[in-house]
């Protein structure tokens, strides 16, 4: 076989597998992407996707002719009748069924449909490469004009496939049109009293490793002193166990079931979500800035950023090691399913074990620094009139990396102290066993240690911004989007789990005028701090925010008590009219919690008064109370489902 016919033989064959796994990548992609999104949205980047991949593919081929040609010129030094086809065929014989296997067909067991063990499987291995061998001996040309002619039409459809991707792939995707309803108009101008109200949110923040909050550790000293003659709430709960629909009912004042927002935005970024706080403040004459550095909670991902004067991005609040990484994270952050798809779960990348791919979040450092600075940049020259700020910092959200000297200051330094050790742990944002618990209470520590460090950079920021902003009309609002947990067999957050730890977040609310603290125990949702925030400002509450102002509770008033929720609905579609009927929703009602899993009809009862760690399970015992509370949840989700129809 000639050189020149080798290497076009050896690029088709790849290309061909490679496209086949293409194929079956793309049908589990979309199904999960049809979730949210049209196929007319998912095509640009499937197109785009196609071309990468393809490049990858031809990259590969090149090296495996490479290398193969190198194996003839070692080999026919001492084999003379070894010729190029011979190693091709050999090659392909045994290199494609084990890419099918392995890639392609990996949900295919050889143990299960044979029912042999590994000794067994070994002697059929080498028997089979032995028959391959002899094979290719003495037919290999054969063989190769076979396969050529067999995969020639394949190579020209890939072709095509690949011209026409070109033009699809400049194509722009629609956006999801959720809340495009507007019915919403301002009814009088600014008041002349209105304060600047600034909201910091910071990530993955438990209130349950919080000093403030009766932590054992020291994490949060200046936050607790600082809290001292604030408003505290003690049991506030966000709206679900991860970034986006938390973030999301924070800035509308709705529940996931309502606003629909549950999955991913930064891979389907929301198109133009009219209700939601930020545009409420801009339409009644506030300045509306926004400083985040998760993308899933920046107000591009959320459909809200028209509301916002500034655009800054959440990559340049990032600290990249190199160039090509801060460009790496400017793709991913624009175009994160491509960059998911072809880039950090490359087979090609993976491979070669080259981890310049990675998800930015963990070849970047996050500091709140760079957040805080910006934005006490920004507001020193922009202060004309009150103003709201979004102030959203990534830590102490994963990677647990704070710098020295906080890192080890808990104990345990030098286990699980590199970005390294914490991804190949496997204990980020994932199950664990029952015997793992002492390297998860071991990362624990890190991320307190990461805590303490949020806190220090926050008292710094907070000196800083009284020399910059009239602090006698200003608004402090320090909370979170959602908690993390280390205990119940999990460590993260997300996943389909509502325990305590991944819900109760901090909220702490600081006027200039509060004469001295306060705290208060009535359980509350993230969704009431909108209509909290827009009574401070004199603005009246629109009638689609399904919070209350919680206002009357610093002024000694009370509320009526009514059911608290937080729900994890990923599993369900955004695209059509769908009832919700997967994930998980709690419910919290006087001193009782339960926790149901809609699609495997199972519940769990806590008395979180008697049982905080939620370790025993009363809904036997408590038969009546658990119906109770099922049919708190079955009537929100018939509210949901009618608003959904409509």
């Amino acid at each position: 076989m000639a050189v020149k016919r080798s290497f076009l033989f050896t690029l088709q064959m790849v290309l061909v597998l490679f496209s086949l796994l293409f194929i079956r990548d793309a049908f589990y992609k979309w199904d999960g992407y049809s979730y949210y999104m049209s196929f007319r949205d998912f095509l640009p980047d499937l197109s785009l996707a196609f071309i990468l991949w393809t490049i990858q593919g031809v990259i590969v081929a090149v090296i495996i002719w490479i290398i193969l040609y190198s194996i003839l010129k070692i080999v026919s030094v001492s084999l003379k009748a070894i010729r190029l086809e011979h190693v091709i065929a050999f090659f392909v014989l045994i290199a494609t069924p084990l890419f099918i296997k392995k890639f392609i067909l990996d949900f295919i067991s050889i143990s299960r449909l044979t029912g042999s063990n590994q000794i067994v499987r070994l002697i059929m291995g080498c028997i089979l490469f032995a028959v391959v061998l002899w094979i290719v001996y003495k037919h290999a040309e054969k063989i190769l004009n076979e396969i050529e002619s067999r995969i020639k039409p394949i190579v020209w459809i890939i072709a095509v496939l690949l011209i026409i991707s070109v033009p699809l792939s400049m194509l722009k995707g629609g956006y999801s049109e959720a809340g495009s309803v507007d019915d919403y108009k301002p009814v009088a101008s600014l008041d002349k009293r209105s304060p600047n109200i600034i909201f910091v949110v910071m990530d993955a923040l438990a209130a349950r490793d919080m000093q403030l909050y009766g932590y054992e550790r020291p994490t949060t000293p200046f936050i607790a002193e600082w809290a001292k003659d604030a408003t505290v709430f003690n049991r506030t709960y966000s709206a679900s166990n991860w970034t986006t629909p938390s973030t999301m009912s924070i800035m509308t004042g709705q529940r996931p079931w309502t606003h629909k927002i549950w999955y991913r935005a930064e891979a389907k970024p929301v198109g133009n979500y009219k209700h939601n706080l930020p545009r409420v403040l801009k339409d009644y004459g506030y300045s509306v800035y926004g400083f985040v550095q998760n993308n899933n909670a920046h107000p591009e991902a959320l459909g809200i950023q028209d509301a916002f004067i500034n655009k800054d991005k959440t990559h340049s609040f990032w600290i990249t090691p190199s160039w090509f990484i801060d460009k790496y994270a400017r793709f991913f952050t624009k175009k994160y399913i491509i960059a998911e798809w072809v880039l950090e779960n490359s087979l090609f990348f993976n491979l070669l074990s080259i981890k310049s791919f990675r998800h930015p979040i963990f070849t970047s450092l996050m500091r709140p620094e760079t957040v805080y600075n910006r934005f006490l940049e920004y507001i020193s020259n922009n202060s004309e009139k009150p103003y709201f700020a979004y102030i959203h910092v990534y830590p102490p959200h994963i990677l647990y990396l704070p710098p020295k000297p906080y890192m080890g200051l808990f104990g345990d330094e030098g286990h699980y102290d590199t970005a390294e050790q914490q991804i190949n742990s496997n204990l980020m944002d994932d199950y664990y066993p029952p015997q793992r618990q002492y390297e998860v209470d071991i990362l624990r520590k890190r991320y307190d240690e990461f805590i303490l460090f949020s806190d220090q950079q926050f008292k710094t920021f907070l000196s800083r911004l009284y020399k910059t902003t009239d602090m006698s009309n200003t608004i402090i609002i320090l909370s979170s989007d959602h908690g993390e947990s280390f205990s119940h067999g999990f460590a993260g957050h997300g996943f389909f789990d509502l325990y305590e730890p991944l819900v109760h977040v901090p909220l702490i609310i600081k006027t200039p005028w509060q004469a001295k603290g306060q705290t208060i125990d009535m359980p509350v949702e993230q969704i009431d701090i909108a209509p909290t925030i827009l009574e401070f400002a004199h603005i009246p509450v629109p009638e689609w925010m399904e919070g209350r102002s919680l206002i009357p509770l610093f002024e000694g008033g009370t509320l009526e008590t009514r059911p608290i929720y937080s729900m994890q609905l990923i599993k369900n579609r955004t695209v059509g009219n769908y009832p919700i009927t997967k994930g998980t929703i709690a419910v919290w009602d006087g001193e009782y919690k339960l926790i149901n899993y809609l699609d495997e009809n199972k519940s769990f009862l806590f008395n979180l008064k008697g049982d905080s760690e939620e370790q025993k399970d009363i809904s036997e015992e408590k038969s009546e109370i658990k119906e109770h509370m099922i049919k708190l949840i079955q009537e929100g989700l018939s509210f949901a489902d009618i608003r959904m129809s409509k």
